[in-house]
C-alpha cells in the first residue's frame, strides 16, 4: 500500500527540479538559421529560399515561413511580401539607428526583469554567461553569439510586459549586429571581457531594479561603441 504523501514534495535532501522546457519546430528552424549566419554558411545579403531551407532541415515550408517571419520581426532577415527573403546587411547608419532604439527599450526591460526575475530565469542567465565564457576561451564566435542572443531573449521574456517584450523583439538583432556587417570571424577584441559584462548585468538584475537602472545603460553604450568598431574593422 502506498502511504499518503505529506509535506513538501522536495526537501533539503532532494533539490527542486526545474521544469523541462520544450521548443517548437519553428524555434528549431530559427536557431538553425541563426547558427548558419554566425558560422558564415549564410552571409549578410544572402537570399533564403523557403523550399530549399525546408528540404535541408526536414520540415514543412509553412514552418520555415513562420520562422522567417519571426526573424524578420527581429530585424535579422528582411522578408518582403511575395518577394525574396534576405539576411539583413547592416552598415554604420543602421547600427547607430538600431542602438538608438535598443538602449531605452532594453534598459526598461532590464529594470522590469530585475523586479520579476525567477530562480529558474536567473539560473538560465547564469548558464548562458558560462557558455559565453567557454566560447570566448576557444574561441568559438558562433557559440558566443548564440549564447549572447539567448541571454537577451531571456531578459525580454522575464520583463513581464508583453508590449515591452514585443518592442524589444524588434531590436533583437542588436545583440549580434556586428555579425550582420560581414564575414563572422574572431575580431581583435576581448570576448571574455564581453562575457564578464553580461555577468555584471546579471548581478545587477539580481540586486534589484535600482542596480539594473544604474549598470545596464553603461553596458549598452559600451556594446554600441564596440559594434561600431566592428563595422570599421570590416571596412
Amino acid at each position: 500500500m502506498i502511504g499518503k504523501v505529506t509535506g513538501a514534495l522536495f526537501t533539503a535532501q532532494q533539490p527542486r527540479l526545474r521544469e523541462i522546457v520544450t521548443i517548437t519546430k519553428v524555434q528549431h528552424v530559427c536557431m538553425a538559421i541563426l547558427r548558419a549566419i554566425c558560422t558564415g554558411e549564410i552571409r549578410p545579403g544572402d537570399r533564403l529560399v523557403e523550399a530549399a531551407v525546408a528540404k535541408q532541415l526536414g520540415v514543412s515550408q509553412a514552418t520555415v515561413n513562420q520562422a522567417l517571419s519571426d526573424l524578420h520581426s527581429q530585424g535579422i532577415v528582411k522578408k518582403d511580401l511575395n518577394r525574396a527573403t534576405t539576411v539583413s546587411l547592416f552598415g554604420v547608419t543602421e547600427i547607430e539607428a538600431l542602438f538608438r532604439v535598443r538602449e531605452p527599450l532594453e534598459c526598461m526591460a532590464d529594470v522590469a526583469a530585475a523586479g520579476n526575475l525567477t530562480e529558474d530565469a536567473a539560473g538560465d542567465l547564469q548558464a548562458l554567461v558560462e557558455q559565453m565564457r567557454a566560447a570566448a576561451k576557444k574561441p568559438d564566435l558562433p557559440g558566443f553569439v548564440l549564447a549572447d542572443y539567448e541571454f537577451h531573449q531571456t531578459i525580454y521574456h522575464a520583463c513581464g510586459n508583453q508590449f515591452l517584450y514585443q518592442a524589444c523583439q524588434a531590436v533583437a538583432a542588436a545583440s549580434f549586429a556586428y555579425i550582420l556587417c560581414g564575414r563572422p570571424e574572431p575580431l581583435p577584441t576581448d570576448y571574455e571581457r564581453l562575457a564578464n559584462d553580461h555577468q555584471e548585468v546579471l548581478d545587477a538584475l539580481l540586486e534589484g531594479p535600482e542596480a539594473a537602472a544604474r549598470v545596464c545603460p553603461a553596458k549598452l553604450e559600451t556594446w554600441r561603441k564596440w559594434s561600431m568598431e566592428c563595422v570599421t574593422v570590416r571596412r
